[in-house]
Formats: structure tokens, C-alpha cells, sequence
């Protein structure tokens, strides 16, 4: 249904086209099933009501007798429903019973009762309503096997008809059409339309991949207000749907979206049995179905016409397509995929071996086409038996695919499979891993892992395996299995790699070091463009400090990516990936992908504590900054006390108490994280906290605050002994005090770091009397995300030897230093002395002169430096 809680969405055209036709003759509503039609015709009987106009509303739904054939039955209750709601003829309750004694089973036995029934009910509707003609509304009026009596008899005693039915290429409704006067359809809602459904029937903001999963699972039927209503009430039934974040998402969104099976569009499925339900799995797969291999669907031999009939019959109810190919998919994935639920015991795989058997019956690989025999083999997966003349046909045809194309995995699989034990399944095996790693298939290599070693591989191989086995460990969250171990243990080069794994999943700190030392060796056998051992002077000082602290955040995408060179890819689902997209995004400033996938990290399985604590801090301190104060609260407060990051969680805090305009509080609570655990030891968010103290520090008119962060500073120093932590201690100090020397020594030892850490000196560098504009100049072109080429705009009264493209005023730069601060609209007006509707006023012009639409952006923006400098 269209209509839910809130009002009637995406068919305001539809209602007011009934209205200006409504009084001009009969109108038939028409529509696909689901497509909200009974919606409209709420709609518009409760507009008619709200203007006085008298309606008599009747439902022809399922369930009534069958012989009723003019639907009188639902006729007589509703008027007597809603009596009291017409000023009706004295003799009314006469026609009442008169129509109720006549309409029976023997009275549609021969014509002349049938003849006095349509009397006794044309004289009921003459007495209905003295005073005016009433609006009569039939609902589903297709479903009587005799539609036009009923609308006929009461067109006839004046009133208006608006009656409903569903398109469908059978007499009653070519019929209707040819009736009814006003023809009006009711097609598909517009995209904005469906969307808004799917927010009203969730009753929350959607995150955007579980609103594209249901789409792609609805297809076609994505318009269908009733498909939405009836997917969406299947998936809150089955628990599948939680908020989290303030967004309607998935629970696991590897689980497939399906289209419940009382959805109309199974009706003409349901009809084709078992052999409907086979042909709709085919079409369903990767490849779909080719009409080449109908002849050896639904049984083979006689059983290609009953598939061929299937097929036309599918195709014509909308399920299926068919293209210029000769290739039949299923138009609806949802509804394949609930088909696939109630077929468990002909899985797909299966199915494409019956077809190779069948292609095979009559002859050899010589007598039939080659190409689809491999196709069908490589779908029947480890379901078809082993034959080796198999493997050089696969071999043909998987050398015509693209590289990273989810086909040629299966066809390197069945390849493998079907290759005799020795040289040629060891090359094949290679290929596979390689391939494997770089489409980031990481459920595919645990089973193909699996399945290699049950084959009994040799040492060189167990190596390959070993290797695919911890990373699929790594990408998935979970230890290898047991068994795979105990199959892999004889082997000595596959003993590093598993030690990896086990230092990584009981939670030892690991270097990306110690990840190339352990997998290149193997990985040299396998990629295609194996790198150099990662070690820190090949590297770069600034990119070995960027490994080391992925590291040290349990973040081993970019140090897989560096060690396995140009043929690793990182996969879109999985623990480690979705942590590393929120580390990424928060870096680079794409906050909104950060927060979802920290809401998506929220729904994986298996994730350690320091991983889940670090991602909801960032979603914390992102929420904080975007002025959702509320939504940074609850992130906070998810993590629990004593955190695991003590100095990342006072990061967070501070932050939000600074927000709130209680700056004393904000360093209060990073001494206390200091206290709790030292400066010198590895906390991912020493560095930070440090940082964001030494600016409160610098903006306190209390001394002993420069005294205590610059103490902690220099035992951090002490613990770490490097360049960088001499510059973090440098930074510190500038920070603090705005020392000039401390700010020259900061830029001396970061600035070959390329770190974005040197926008941080641009404030108490620009109040020095021969502030060093070329090296900001440099430091804002070295930033990490290279945001722009000009230099820092002035910052506490900093001048620039060019000018910005856009000059903001006075006002509109004081409001940019108190963004900068994180006020709030309404301390923005009470600090400036202004209406905090006019600040909201200077705001939008503000995004308009900038090109931006949030605060963030505008500040971000407005100081042309890294976004990170926001956060800091």
C-alpha cells in the first residue's frame, strides 16, 4: 500500500486527477497489482469526505461466495456499514432486505431471477440517498467473474462509479476498459518516491547500501509500493533490520533481499511447479540462461517444449527477460532468491551438472559446442564429477575472459579441479591464489583451500595454501581452522606465515616488518609483480611512520597492499576492510562514508575490542565536529571505561567538552588519560591527545597547562626516540607557547615527513613578527591530501602575499573563527551580539561564497588547509 502513517506518497497527481474527473462518468482506476490503487482510492474518498460529498465505499476482496458473480454480498454490507452516513429514502431498509432475499445461490440460477436481483439493486441505490448522488467506490472490481452488473446498476440510478482493477490480459478487464468512460493508470512511483516509501515503512533514515540492496533485489517492482511494503515487512519479520547510527540498515548484508512469496508476481510461478522454479534458478545465475540450453532444462528431450512454455509464460508475467542474445535472466533477484530458499534440494550447482549429463547423453566434447559444456562446468562447481578432458576446454574458454571478472574464477576452480595431479594442477593452483587475492575473493579461497589440501598437495604448494589461508584469516576475522592446520604444520615455509596469524589473533603487536618477512617469501612464488621486503629506509621515513601506525591500530590493509605490490586489492566486505575504511575516510575527510562504514562495522561478527573502541572514538570525534552532539554522546558513551585507548577516548572527550564551550574540563580530561597510562607507551592516540592539549594550552590563560603537556610531550620523547616524536615534541612546545624556535625545529623535522601535522603551526606562526610564509606555503602543498595550492588565508591576523578568490568580510570571518572553536549558532549570536536566525542567514551565505554545505566544509575551506587540522 502507498498509503502509511503520515500521509499518501507519490501519488498526489493520481488523487487530484480523480477529483477534476470525478461527476464526468464511470472511472476505472487501473494498475499492476501492488501499485497502490486501493491507496489512491483512500485518498480520494477521504478527500470527498472532507468536502461533505457522500461515499459508499465497497471492497470486492478475496473470500466471498462463489456464486455471488456481482459481488452483492460485499455491496449489501457495506451499506449497511455506513447507513447512517446518507439521507436515505424511508423504503431503503425494504430494498435492503429485498436484495438480501434475492441474493442467493438459487437467485443466480436462471435469468429471471438474476433479472430481479439487478432490479431489487437498482431500486436500493434510487433510495440511497434523496438529496444528492453519492460517489460509490468499488475496490478490485476485477476480481468478479461477472464485474459490470454491479457498476452498471448503480451508474444507472445516478451516482458516480470509481472503480479499481488490476491490468491483466483477460476478458473481465478489456471489458471494464471498454465500459468505463475515464481511463486513469496508476503506473510506478519515481525513484524519490520509493525512496521516501522505504524511509516511511522503516521509520528511520536508510543507510544507502541496504536502500540499494533493496532495490537491486526488487528490480523492476522497485516502484511497486505494494512489492516495497510486503519486502520490507518480510525483512523486519525475520529481524534483518536494525538502527544503528540513526540509519536503518541490514544486519548481515551478505543476506539476501527476497521478495516474499505472496507478492502477486509469484502467482504465475507458483502455477509452473518445480520446473518454473528450476528455470527461474538458471536464469538467476551469473551467466543466466541461454535459450541454446532449453532442449536440456525440465528433463531433457520432450521436456524442452514444457521449458519453452515455461519460459514464455515467465517471461509474460515479468519475471523473466530475454535479450537479443538469446540469454533469459531473472528480472527480480529477490524473487530468485526466495525461490532459492524453497528449492534446497536442487541447488543451482546441481542443476548444471543434470545439463552437462544431458548434453553429454548423445555424444562426445567433439559432438556438442564446447563453449557451453565448459560454461555449465564451470557453474556445477565441485557438484560434477572430476574428468580431465574437461580441463583443457575450460583452459580455452577462460583465457577469453577479462582478468579480474568473477566468471574466471569459476572457470580456474573447475580448471583446477578437473586437471590430473602433478605440474599442471600446481600451475593451476598458482593462478588461482594469485587470482584469488587480486578480486579479494576471500570466502572463495578458504574453501578452495580447503578442497586443495583434501587433494594432497605438495610441499611447495602447502606454502601457496598456507599463505591463502592466512589471508583469507586476516580479510574474514577468524583464525584458521584446525584441521587446515594440522594439514599445513609439516610444512617449514608455511610455519612463519601461519605464526603471523597466531601473533595477530592473540592480539600481539605486529610491524610491517615482520608481515613482509612472513608472506613475501611465499608471495615471490605466486604474484606477478612481487615488490622488495617492506623495510623502513626503502620506504621513506614518512611512509614507514604511516605503516607502523596502521599497524599499531590494528589496520593491515595498507601494509598487505605495500608487501603484496600492485596484484593486492582490498575486498568491499570484511573486518579488516570495513576498519580500514573508516580509518581512511576519517583521514580523508570523506566523514560520511567513515560513519557508515563504522555503523557497518557495528554489524560484523568477531571484531576485537581495541578495533571496535578505536572505530566508534572516530565516530565519536567525526559526529562531534559535524554539531551532532547528541550522536558523538552515544558513540562516547559506547565505549566503555577503563578504555582500551585511554589517550585516543580523552582525544574524543576533549573535543566534545571544547564543544561546549567548558575548555578546562577539555584538559582535565587528557591529564587524566596521561595519568592512567604513560605518555611513552603505544597508544594510537598519544600523538593526538598531545597535540590537542598543547592548543588548549596555548588558548589558556593558565600557565601550569604549558608546563604540564610540554612534561608529557618530552616523556613521550623519551619513550619513542624518534625523529617524529622530536618533532611532536617540537609542535607541542610551539603549540604551547608559541615559542619561534620550537616552531622552526617543529617544521625542520616534519616537514620531511610531508606530514599534516605542520598545519597546526600556521595559527602561532602567523602572529611571529617575520612569520615564515614560504615554508607555509610549502607545508599547505605538502599537505597529504593535497586540498588546493594556495597558500593558509589569514589566521589570527596572519597576512598572505595573495589574495583569496573570495574576500569574506569582517562578520563573515569572525564567524569562522568561532566555527573553528565549535559554537553553536546560538553562541555564535549571543558572542556577536546578533539574532541567531541572522546567523543562520550570514551562514547560508557563507556556503554559497565558499562551496560548501557544511560547518565543517566551510571551515575546512575557508583556512585552505588539511582537513585533519580540523580534527586536531
Amino acid at each position: 500500500m502507498v498509503r502509511q502513517r503520515g500521509g499518501l506518497i507519490g501519488r498526489r497527481s493520481e488523487v487530484e486527477a480523480l477529483l477534476e474527473d470525478s461527476g464526468s462518468g464511470p472511472i476505472l482506476l487501473r494498475g499492476l497489482p501492488g501499485s497502490g490503487k486501493s491507496a489512491v482510492l483512500e485518498e480520494f474518498n477521504a478527500v470527498l469526505a472532507g468536502r461533505g460529498v457522500p461515499v459508499l465505499k465497497v471492497s470486492f476482496s478475496a473470500g466471498g461466495p462463489v456464486w455471488d458473480r456481482f459481488g452483492f454480498r460485499a455491496v449489501l454490507t457495506a451499506v449497511r456499514e455506513q447507513y447512517d452516513c446518507f439521507d436515505t429514502h424511508p423504503r431503503l431498509a425494504h430494498s435492503l432486505d429485498d436484495v438480501s432475499r434475492l441474493c442467493t445461490e438459487d437467485g443466480y440460477a436462471d435469468p429471471w431471477t438474476r433479472f430481479c436481483l439487478l432490479h431489487a439493486m437498482s431500486t436500493l441505490f434510487s433510495r440511497l440517498s434523496r438529496s444528492e448522488p453519492i460517489t460509490v467506490i468499488l475496490d478490485d472490481l476485477d476480481r468478479l467473474p461477472e464485474p459490470i452488473p454491479a457498476a452498471a446498476a448503480i451508474h444507472r440510478s445516478g451516482h458516480t462509479v470509481v472503480a479499481s482493477c488490476r491490468i491483466r490480459s483477460t476478458d473481465p478487464v478489456t471489458s471494464l476498459e471498454a465500459v468505463f468512460r475515464q481511463l486513469h493508470e496508476v503506473g510506478p512511483l519515481t525513484p524519490e518516491a520509493a525512496s521516501n516509501l522505504l524511509r516511511r515503512l522503516l521509520r528511520s533514515a536508510v543507510a544507502p547500501e541496504t536502500e540499494s540492496a533493496v532495490q537491486q533485489a526488487l528490480g523492476p517492482l522497485w516502484g511497486n509500493p505494494g512489492a516495497i511494503s510486503s519486502t520490507v515487512a518480510s525483512l523486519r519479520a525475520r529481524g534483518e533490520i536494525q538502527v544503528s547510527g540513526g540509519l536503518a540498515r541490514l544486519r548481515n548484508s551478505e543476506t539476501p533481499v527476497t521478495v516474499p512469496i505472496g507478492h502477486p508476481v509469484f502467482d504465475g510461478l507458483e502455477l509452473s511447479g518445480e520446473a518454473g522454479r528450476e528455470v527461474v534458478l538458471l536464469a538467476a545465475g551469473p551467466d543466466g540462461l541461454s535459450v541454446d540450453d532449453l532442449p536440456y532444462v525440465a528433463g531433457g528431450g520432450n521436456g524442452a517444449k514444457v521449458a519453452g512454455r515455461l519460459v514464455d509464460s515467465l517471461v509474460e508475467a515479468g519475471v523473466l527477460d530475454c535479450d537479443s542474445s538469446g540469454t533469459i535472466r531473472c528480472r527480480i533477484p529477490g524473487v530468485a532468491a526466495e525461490v532459492g530458499k524453497t528449492t534446497e534440494d536442487r541447488p543451482r550447482n546441481r542443476l548444471h551438472r543434470s545439463i552437462v549429463e544431458r548434453m553429454l547423453e548423445d555424444g562426445d566434447l567433439l559432438s556438442v559446442r564446447p563453449g557451453n559444456v565448459a560454461r555449465h562446468v564451470a557453474l556445477a562447481g565441485r557438484e560434477q564429477p572430476v574428468r580431465t578432458d574437461f580441463a583443457a576446454i575450460l583452459l580455452d574458454a577462460e583465457r577469453s575472459l577479462p582478468d579480474d571478472s568473477p566468471a574466471r574464477t569459476r572457470y580456474l576452480y573447475a580448471g583446477w579441479w578437473h586437471s590430473e595431479p602433478g605440474d599442471g594442477r600446481a600451475v593451476r593452483q598458482t593462478e588461482l591464489v594469485r587470482h584469488l587475492v587480486r578480486v579479494a575473493d576471500y570466502r572463495s579461497m578458504t574453501s578452495f583451500v580447503a578442497d586443495a589440501l583434501d587433494a594432497g598437495p605438495g610441499e611447495g604448494e602447502r606454502a601457496q595454501l598456507a599463505l591463502g589461508a592466512v589471508l583469507a584469516a586476516l580479510h574474514l576475522g577468524a583464525p584458521v581452522e584446525r584441521a587446515v592446520r594440522e594439514h599445513l604444520r609439516q610444512c617449514d615455509d608455511a610455519q612463519p606465515v601461519l605464526r603471523l596469524a597466531d601473533r595477530w589473533f592473540a592480539g600481539e603487536p605486529v610491524d610491517p616488518a615482520g608481515v613482509s618477512a612472513a608472506l613475501l617469501p611465499v608471495w615471490r612464488r605466486i604474484g606477478s609483480t612481487a615488490p622488495q621486503p617492506v623495510r623502513r629506509a626503502r620506504l621513506g621515513e614518512r611512509r614507514a611512520a604511516l605503516l607502523a601506525d596502521a599497524c599499531a591500530a590494528r589496520d593491515l590493509a595498507p601494509v598487505l597492499a605495500a608487501v603484496l605490490g600492485a596484484d593486492y586489492r582490498i575486498p568491499e566486505r570484511g573486518r579488516l576492510a570495513v576498519f580500514h575504511r573508516v580509518r581512511a575516510g576519517y583521514d580523508e575527510g570523506r566523514w560520511a562514508d567513515a560513519l557508515s562504514a563504522v555503523a557497518e562495522l557495528e554489524n560484523v561478527e568477531a571484531v576485537e575490542a581495541p578495533v571496535r573502541e578505536h572505530a566508534r572514538l572516530l565516530a565519536a570525534e567525526m559526529c562531534g565536529w559535524r554539531g551532532e552532539s547528541r550522536e558523538a554522546a552515544e558513540w562516547l558513551a559506547a565505549v566503555p571505561e577503563p578504555s582500551r585507548l585511554p589517550h585516543l577516548r580523552a582525544w574524543v572527550e576533549a573535543a566534545l567538552c571544547h564543544q561546549a564551550g567548558a575548555d578546562d574540563e577539555a584538559f582535565a580530561a587528557g591529564r587524566r588519560a596521561f595519568r592512567i597510562r604513560p605518555a611513552s607507551s603505544a597508544d594510537p592516540g598519544t600523538s593526538r591527545l598531545l597535540l590537542r592539549l598543547a592548543w588548549l594550552a596555548g588558548h589558556s590563560d593558565d600557565p601550569s597547562h604549558r608546563r604540564a603537556v610540554v612534561d608529557v610531550a618530552e616523556s613521550h620523547h623519551q619513550g619513542h626516540r624518534t625523529s617524529r616524536s622530536h618533532g611532536v615534541l617540537a609542535l607541542v612546545r610551539g603549540l604551547a607557547g608559541g615559542d619561534e624556535t620550537e616552531i622552526r625545529t617543529a617544521e625542520r623535522l616534519l616537514r620531511p615527513h610531508r606530514d599534516s601535522e605542520l598545519v597546526l603551526l600556521r595559527d602561532p606562526a602567523a602572529r611571529m613578527p617575520d612569520s615564515p610564509h614560504g615554508w607555509l606555503r610549502q607545508s599547505h602543498a605538502s599537505s597529504p591530501t593535497g586540498v588546493g595550492t594556495e597558500p593558509a588565508t589569514a589566521v589570527a591576523g596572519a597576512a598572505t602575499d595573495r589574495k583569496a578568490p573570495e574576500v569574506l568580510s569582517d562578520t563573515e570571518s569572525r564567524i569562522v573563527e568561532l566555527i573553528r572553536a565549535g559554537r553553536t549558532n546560538r553562541q555564535i549570536a549571543r558572542m556577536m551580539r546578533m539574532s541567531e536566525k541572522t546567523v543562520e542567514k550570514q551562514l547560508t551565505r557563507l556556503f554559497a561564497k565558499v562551496g560548501c554545505r557544511t560547518r565543517y566544509g566551510l571551515a575546512m575551506a575557508a583556512l585552505r588547509i588539511d582537513r585533519q587540522a580540523i580534527g586536531a
